[in-house]
């Protein structure tokens, strides 16, 4: 067991860990956000806020009052958090699926820990434990896909990303193809497939059998669905 489960947490406080693995979360845009922070019992709760484009709110992880600027909210945790010893710091501009997040992330922490664990898109998944070798955790950033779980959030500043909730979100044709020509069994890696085969289209919107297998060639299904794939891929791209 290592030393940090070892050590019992006092009432009121937060770990250094814990503070930045749940920081402060803006929303802007008009969106239903739901994020998961600790509270100072290490309880997980759930945050739940309606917002436009005219109102932005940083959240502290520590006790969840709300502040309408980043610098209020640094004011805030120094003075009444700063025993736990952080401050809110390598703060990460994110567009993902048309909404803008600002969030605070470790200097190593992935582009995958951050959709999932603190903007709460769970799509990007981790079937290879993070060795970037099954595209399951493919997003699209800047237009191309990418692994998130290869990339450093904090590298990821102002970048344009869509996952597979936007890409439903959109109604896109892939959704329907993938459905009729049955592409997933345990559905597991099947975002990662969408997100690829979506880049794809965006930058080919007629393409060849073989250029489907040659986008699709990193992405890894353990349930051996490989050829249902480019027969959805085709007729999406004819839609």
């Amino acid at each position: 067991m290592s030393e940090e489960k070892d050590i019992k947490k006092e009432p009121g406080k937060i770990s250094r860990r814990e503070f930045l693995k749940d920081a402060g979360i803006v929303v802007g845009g008009t969106a239903v956000s739901s994020a998961f922070f600790l509270s100072a019992c290490g309880k997980e709760v759930e945050v739940t806020k309606t917002v436009t484009d005219k109102v932005v709110k940083y959240i502290c992880p520590v006790d969840s009052l709300e502040f309408d600027s980043l610098e209020a909210l640094k004011a805030h945790y120094d003075s009444a958090h700063e025993s736990a010893g952080v401050t809110a710091e390598n703060v990460t501009n994110l567009i993902v699926n048309g909404e803008r997040y600002e969030v605070q992330v470790k200097s190593n922490e992935t582009l995958q820990d951050v959709l999932r664990q603190k903007l709460g898109f769970m799509s990007p998944k981790d079937m290879c434990f993070g060795y970037g070798a099954c595209g399951s955790c493919s997003v699209i950033m800047n237009g191309r896909p990418i692994l998130s779980c290869m990339s450093l959030a904090i590298e990821c500043n102002n970048a344009n990303i869509e996952t597979a909730e936007g890409i439903a979100d959109e109604d896109h044709p892939l959704l329907s193809t993938y459905i009729k020509y049955h592409c997933m069994q345990c559905g597991y890696c099947t975002p990662g497939f969408i997100v690829t085969a979506k880049a794809l289209l965006d930058h080919n919107p007629n393409p060849s059998e073989a250029d489907i297998r040659e986008a699709l060639n990193g992405n890894i299904c353990r349930c051996g669905t490989y050829p249902a794939h480019i027969t959805a891929v085709l007729e999406a791209a004819g839609s």
